[in-house]
């Protein structure tokens, strides 16, 4: 039950690769991924994941100071729905890779016990580091990750110790390394990514070449929140605003209510010209009205979620415009000060699913 209150006291191209390849300038590269936090929306994953073909043809176009998407590897997939140019990362040190070579597409989020990784619980991790902005931005110690120290602490996650000859990696630092290790391990446990965020797919070439890890972005149909406003209605209906001439607004004034009133009502949503059963019961408000101050406490369903809510308490059935005239736009509303005697309430909010 959520639970808003308001008071008022008066008012409210190469032809055989490596892991091991030759370095890259020294130079500042900036992310291609996105700044996520650990998020989940049920099925966005699986669903964004389901069209993904079971293998792909693809060619290593860039590498090192060659590289176009400033990480290990330029990935072109040549054929089917993946076609198109992807940053990527080396997740197997030992082995090499062609120029072009046919692959297995797997999500790094199914089951790969069967690979030849010596850590297969690190793949949560290894999604969240694809989903920072890391390359380029300050350390601990206010030197700057490079693209070697992201591509070195993915090594450490997936083989489970640090890279033997390392060479291929630029500028990168161990303290750096470790940093980033010990952030997506602490961080990224148990990271599932949203949409708008990226997977990560494992591409397992033919014979036993290198593993790649490319992130994948996922998408998915996000529906629009439906909203309706409601209104609190008397507990024997009380005022309809349309009874009182105000022919294109309904709702209820609730009233007169008298000095010591502590009352629950219930808040109806889309009940247009105040029939209730053409609308929602979404909670209850509570009124107190106790030595001239007014409470009100909104109890709305946990079904629900409240996008604004406006509340009137006054010595007349409506609250007046600028003009002087009687109103029941939501805008006007307020708690009058220095209230006395016999008031009236109305309870407006606007509630989303």
């Amino acid at each position: 039950m959520k639970k808003i209150t308001l008071t008022a006291f008066a008012i409210f191209a190469f032809a055989f690769y490596s892991c091991e390849t030759e370095p890259v300038s020294k130079e500042e590269l900036s992310s291609v991924n996105i700044s996520a936090g650990i998020v989940t929306e049920d099925g966005c994953l699986e669903a964004s994941l389901a069209p993904l073909p079971e293998t792909v043809s693809a060619c290593v176009i860039g590498q090192g100071v060659t590289s176009s998407t400033g990480t290990y590897w330029d990935i072109e997939i040549t054929d089917g729905p993946l076609a198109g140019i992807y940053p990527g990362w080396c997740i197997d040190e030992d082995q090499g890779l062609s120029s072009c070579f046919d692959a297995q597409v797997i999500s790094s989020y199914s089951d790969l016990t069967g690979l030849p990784f010596e850590v297969v619980d690190n793949f949560d991790s290894l999604n969240w580091l694809l989903n920072q902005k890391i390359i380029g931005e300050p350390s601990s110690d206010g030197t700057l990750f490079t693209y070697g120290d992201l591509q070195a602490a993915i090594w450490v996650l997936v083989e489970g110790e640090s890279c033997t000859s390392c060479s291929g990696l630029g500028t990168y630092e161990q303290s750096r390394i470790s940093e980033l290790v010990s952030l997506a391990t602490s961080e990224g446990d148990g990271f599932v990514p949203a949409s708008g965020d990226f997977a990560g797919i494992v591409l397992v070439p033919d014979n036993g070449l290198q593993m790649l890890l490319l992130p994948y972005k996922i998408e998915c149909q996000v529906s629009e929140p439906s909203c309706e406003t409601a209104f609190a209605r008397g507990n024997d209906g009380n005022t309809c605003f349309i009874e009182e001439g105000f022919n294109k607004r309904w709702g209820w004034s609730i009233g007169p209510l008298a000095e010591g009133t502590e009352e629950s009502y219930e808040i109806y949503a889309g009940a247009g010209q105040c029939d209730i059963s053409k609308g929602e019961l979404v909670g209850t408000v509570d009124v107190s009205y106790v030595d001239g101050n007014v409470t009100v406490t909104y109890n709305i369903d946990e079904a629900y979620d409240v996008d604004e809510t406006h509340t009137y308490a006054g010595n007349e059935m409506f609250p007046v415009d600028k003009k002087g005239k009687p109103t029941v736009a939501p805008g006007q509303y307020s708690i009058e000060e220095n209230l006395d005697g016999e008031i009236y309430v109305i309870a407006h909010a606007v509630v989303c699913q």
